[in-house]
């Protein structure tokens, strides 16, 4: 399933991932940036710099349609970002991180 509304705040993500640190991020996400030349204080510098326009979509996961995730498209450099964030029972997490 689909929505064109965000299912969680970009505000309160933006207010979670402020620095490295505090940063939840998947393995697949990480090595995603990495291979993209990004580094995770870069990472936490994009999700700083991200806007309620670059929404795309919240859509359920594939594995359990109970679980939300909101899609962003982040121009960054030359090219675009898909960048997906869920939460789960320790809060946010960027499950994804790659160009689009």
């Amino acid at each position: 399933m689909e929505k064109r509304k965000p299912h969680c705040s970009l505000d309160i993500i933006k207010a979670t991932f402020v620095t490295v640190r505090s940063l939840r991020i998947t393995k697949t996400a990480t090595t995603c940036a990495e291979a993209l030349g990004i580094t995770l204080e870069e990472v936490v510098g994009i999700i700083q710099g991200m806007t309620r326009e670059q929404f795309y979509k919240s859509m359920t996961s594939d594995a359990n349609s109970a679980i939300w995730q909101n899609v962003y498209h982040v121009p960054h450099a030359s090219f675009v970002l898909y960048v997906k964030f869920t939460t789960d029972a320790e809060g946010y997490l960027m499950i994804s991180f790659k160009e689009k």
